[in-house]
Order: structure tokens, then sequence, then C-alpha cells
């Protein structure tokens, strides 16, 4: 074997080992909320909004924050701390509005602060089980290390089923 297809053969072997690897890892859009690591898939993310102007709604569980208006679409606000903390989120220039889209549905999240996006390997990712006895009830779905955190993943199902008013 001359050397030209020594290392044509060894280029296409590094291709294919690095397509696998990708196929072996999860992206998650991090963030954090009173200090701790939260993801969501990041396929599930359909934009990033800085705080706008939230309409209040009556008569609703009070970390539903409320609706906007996303281009003539109404999406309900959810607040994850006072979900989690009973702590009323303060909303600050850092402060960001995730807006996930799951089953045609879509649902701004307030969180404090978006980090970044992270690969993980899915040897690295724990799926939970009804064990985990946190404020968070069933809304983590995993939990993931990435360098020195840890990250609580959440289910989004979870999150649209708390949701109890209608589009």
């Amino acid at each position: 074997m001359d050397q030209e297809t020594l290392l044509t053969s060894l280029a296409e072997k590094t291709k294919m080992e690095q397509e696998s690897d990708l196929g072996d890892l999860e992206q998650f859009l991090t963030f954090t909320i009173d200090k701790e690591f939260f993801g969501i898939r990041l396929l599930l993310v359909h934009e990033i909004l800085k705080p706008v102007l939230i309409t209040r709604i009556p008569n609703v569980d009070d970390y539903i924050l409320g609706v906007i208006n996303l281009r003539g679409e109404i999406i309900p606000i959810l607040d994850l701390k006072k979900r989690f903390h009973e702590t009323d989120s303060e909303i600050f220039p850092i402060s960001r509005i995730i807006v996930i889209m799951l089953d045609e549905k879509r649902i701004g999240v307030l969180v404090d602060e978006v980090k970044q996006v992270v690969k993980i390997q899915k040897d690295f990712i724990s799926y939970t089980t009804d064990d985990l006895s946190l404020n968070y009830s069933k809304m983590v779905e995993s939990v993931s290390r990435y360098e020195d955190h840890l990250i609580l993943n959440l289910d989004l199902e979870q999150i649209v089923d708390f949701v109890s008013i209608v589009k």
C-alpha cells in the first residue's frame, strides 16, 4: 500500500469514527435557575427571547406568569423558579425566555441566564427514576455532568402537562 492510499484510508477511517461519535452525543441548551444548572434538548428549543411584557392571567397556577404575543401567537410563560423553589423570579437584563416547541405547542420558560449549548456523550447521561426527591418532582428526565457542573435535564412533556391554560 503506497503512502497516498494509506493517508486516504486513515482519513476515511477518522471521518467515520467522528461521524459515529456524533451519533453518541446529545445536545442541550444549558441555563441557570437560582444558580442551579438545567438543560433542555436543543432540538426542542424554538428560540430564545429577551424578556418582554408578560400579560398576567387571573385564576391560573402561580408559576404561570402569563402570556406573551410572539408574532401573533399567544404563548404561555412559565416561571420554573416559582415551580421549583416557591419563590418568584426577578427579571434581570441577563434573564431570558426560552421558547420550546413540543407536540405543536409553544411554551416559554423564564430562566435566570442562558449559558451555552453543550454536547454530552450518551454514556454520561443518567436517566432518573422516581427516587429523585427534589422539588423538581418528575420534571427532571436525566442528570449529566459537563465540566464541573451537574446538569438537570428537564422532561419537556412534564413541563407542558403543567400548563393549565388553553392557547
